[in-house]
This record gives structure tokens, C-alpha cells and sequence, in this order.
């Protein structure tokens, strides 16, 4: 059984692993439907290989972007998503605010109970 970890997004560059496979795999990226140029796969140890690609440009915007990795065949390995812009700033205040008031209150039965 294969399994796709993310690693990290650097400077526009997804990385990632596939581990279980024992031959070159053959995989692709896609966004929007659209293959993706340049996946690299090499080697790092028996069985795992690092799979890295640039995302487009137009990933890289405001608004939710997802990617899919999947075999020639179809058959989907993993995805992931990059979101950015003012898309996600107010769901992060939001949450934020209810954390903060979840602590307050918290904080408060836990001095009720010291005293």
C-alpha cells in the first residue's frame, strides 16, 4: 500500500513523499483539471522516492486552490490545498475571538475553584 505525505511548500515548490513503492511511479499533478509540467521523482530510499513540482502561478492567488496527485491511471494518491488572501482572514479573527473568550472563561472557573 503506497502512502503520499506532504513535506513542504517552499518558494513556490511542493515537495512530498510517496513511500511503499518499489518502482519509478508514475504520477501526476493536477490543478483545475490541468496537468502540471515539471513533477520530479527521484529516489531517497528503498521504497520512498521525493516527488517535487512547481505550483502555477495561478495557484499561488487569492482564494482556495486545490491540487490533486494521482497515478497515470487516474486513480487519486492524495491532494492538498493552498489558501491565501482575505478569503481565510476573517474565518482566522473569528476563531480567534472564540478561543479567546473559551480561555476567559475558562480561566475564570479555574480561579472560582482556587478560592
Amino acid at each position: 500500500m503506497s502512502r503520499l505525505t506532504h513535506s513542504e511548500l517552499r518558494n513556490g515548490i511542493w515537495s512530498g513523499r510517496l513511500e511503499g513503492i518499489s518502482e519509478t511511479p508514475d504520477v501526476i499533478a493536477t490543478y483545475q483539471g490541468v496537468e502540471i509540467a515539471d513533477v520530479s521523482v527521484k529516489p531517497i530510499a528503498d521504497n520512498i522516492w521525493g516527488l517535487d513540482f512547481p505550483l502555477p502561478l495561478e495557484m499561488l492567488s487569492d482564494g482556495v486552490h486545490s491540487c490533486i496527485i494521482s497515478w497515470t491511471t487516474g486513480e487519486k494518491i492524495g491532494d492538498f490545498t493552498v489558501i491565501a488572501g482575505d478569503v481565510l482572514a476573517g474565518d482566522l479573527r473569528a476563531e480567534i475571538e472564540q478561543l479567546r473568550a473559551e480561555l476567559n472563561l475558562l480561566k475564570t472557573v479555574v480561579r472560582r475553584g482556587l478560592s
